[in-house]
Order: structure tokens, then C-alpha cells, then sequence
């Protein structure tokens, strides 16, 4: 609901949105690193699916947002803070 109601605010307001997570959304992965391309590996009725369907819910309602209402959504590809950093 959270996300949802913020996405209307932006709509009304004409603010940027900007959606953060990170590749735990996917569940566990199949393939390692994993690709932009990758979907993921999401057990719907495991014990954590509650996060990972969540956040993937969110990702959808922003880009609808981003395409029905033109509001900018941003992911900040580019300033990832990685796993692999050792």
C-alpha cells in the first residue's frame, strides 16, 4: 500500500519516484552473476515469498505508473551497492 499511495502522490505532485531493492526479489538464483535479463527464481509459497512477491508487486506498479501516468520512475542502476565486493 505504501508504494502505491506514493506513486499517487507523485502522479498529483508531478514528483520523481525512485524504487529501491535488491536482487534478493528474485529468490534463489539459478545462475550466478545474475544478468539484467534474468527473471529470477521465486517459490511463490516459500517462507519469504511475502518480501520477494512484494517488492516485485511494487516494481510492476511503478512501471505502470511510469507508462499509464507518465511518472518518472527511476532505478538506480547505475549506484548499485553489489554482494560481490570482497
Amino acid at each position: 500500500m505504501g508504494t502505491l499511495n506514493m506513486l499517487g502522490l507523485a502522479k498529483r505532485v508531478g514528483a520523481r519516484f525512485l524504487l529501491t531493492s535488491t536482487s534478493e526479489v528474485y529468490g534463489d538464483p539459478l545462475e550466478h552473476p545474475q544478468k539484467e535479463t534474468y527473471w529470477g527464481n521465486v517459490n511463490p509459497i516459500g517462507e519469504r515469498s511475502c518480501y520477494d512477491e512484494g517488492k516485485r508487486t511494487a516494481e510492476t506498479l511503478a512501471m505502470d505508473y511510469h507508462r499509464g501516468a507518465g511518472v518518472e520512475v527511476n532505478y538506480p542502476i547505475d549506484c548499485m551497492i553489489t554482494s560481490f565486493l570482497a
